[in-house]
């Protein structure tokens, strides 16, 4: 029987996909492995009881990753422990913004304000009370990460979740090679304590200054990505699956506030991003 042209559409989608030329990542995840693990030889020398556990990227072409560090490859599902001793002894989970680090796309006073309300789309979700108590940063140039890369920061943190600021893109080449400065917009980091790896120590999130920021615009809005990382911050990962048709266009199984990619704006938490956060934080503090 004769088939049908639209019949052959797609097996001719694939070849067009196939033969289109492929673009080499930005990021290889060896070599990024390879920057964890230098830094945990940093730490490791200095005698600290922390680590960096893993490293999660929102891009903006290309489906972002996480990372574990070599000495933790069994990938650990690390979360925040209730009363944690050595976490302050409370069931809060403090967060603080570094002053120092800025964008100049938009006032500083509308940076604040996006991230207030990212903070608050988390910690309104009815299924949980953690609470998410936010801490001054006391004038500090925070980050511990950029510390230890040599680009500014301090030795130290002040809150569990920590906003470290907007970094120049060469940071990313460095945290991320081979020019993970190219496509990543931000970046949140997990360490964990060496003698419990599965406890969440502390986490810190930057972005990236190449790109030019703004509020409520597509490209490339602030609250929308921080939302993300904070989504990180709270222990989810990413999920749905993403894919692309003949013509560029992107397309999500199913859409959530917690994809790979950055998309579009989006201010709330879809199903997916509902229902993860729930499984994990509505037994809070008893779990």
């Amino acid at each position: 029987m004769k088939q049908k042209w639209f019949n052959l559409f797609p097996l001719i989608a694939l070849v067009i996909m196939l033969a289109a030329p492929q673009a080499l990542s930005a990021i290889d995840e060896n070599e990024v492995k390879v920057a964890l693990n230098t830094m945990n030889d940093q730490l490791a020398a200095a005698n600290k009881d922390f680590a960096v556990d893993c490293v999660e990227f929102l891009t903006v072409d290309e489906e972002g990753i996480i990372v574990y560090a070599n000495d933790h490859q069994h990938q650990l599902s690390s979360q925040w422990l209730a009363y944690d001793p050595w976490r302050f002894g409370t069931r809060d989970i403090y967060w603080a913004v570094d002053q120092v680090d800025r964008t100049a796309d938009v006032p500083w006073a509308d940076v604040n304000g996006a991230i207030g309300s990212a903070m608050n789309t988390w910690n309104t979700v009815p299924c949980a009370n953690i609470p998410l108590v936010w801490v001054d940063d006391f004038g500090l140039d925070l980050g511990y990460v950029q510390y230890l890369v040599g680009m500014g920061g301090v030795p130290g943190w002040l809150a569990d979740i920590t906003f470290a600021g907007w970094m120049p893109r060469t940071f990313f080449d460095i945290i991320a090679p081979p020019s993970g400065g190219n496509n990543i917009l931000g970046v949140t980091f997990t360490f964990t304590w060496n003698a419990r790896p599965t406890d969440v120590a502390f986490k810190e999130i930057y972005y990236n200054d190449r790109f030019n920021w703004r509020i409520n615009e597509r490209y490339y809005d602030i609250e929308t990505v921080v939302a993300h990382e904070v989504g990180h911050g709270v222990s989810l990962g990413h999920f749905g699956k993403i894919f692309r048709t003949p013509n560029g266009d992107l397309h999500f199984a199913p859409r959530a506030l917690m994809n790979a990619i950055y998309y579009d704006i989006l201010h709330e938490l879809l199903g997916t991003d509902n229902a993860s956060f729930c499984s994990i934080w509505a037994s809070w503090p008893n779990n």
